[in-house]
């Protein structure tokens, strides 16, 4: 779950920063306000799924920076078989 908010959260920061981008040649705030908002709805979902992962690991768990690591890893690698 935490993976897939994450793909999502960067769609929304393409579309924000795509929306900066329109805003600087004079277009409207409608872009920029949609990739931010997805953004920002993402953020508790991943929150959510990274700590439900980490409670279900077995004792010794990783350490929180390892983790973040491993999260942004398979964010952004496909699942290889």
């Amino acid at each position: 779950m935490a993976v897939w908010a994450l793909r999502l959260g960067y769609l929304g920061l393409a579309v924000a920063t795509a929306g900066l981008i329109a805003l600087a040649f004079g277009s409207s705030s409608w872009l920029l306000a949609g990739g931010v908002i997805t953004w920002l709805a993402t953020v508790p979902v991943t929150l959510t799924g990274f700590l439900w992962a980490r409670r279900e690991l077995p004792e010794p768990r990783p350490r929180l920076w390892s983790m973040r690591l491993m999260l942004i890893h398979d964010s952004v690698h496909p699942l290889q078989f």
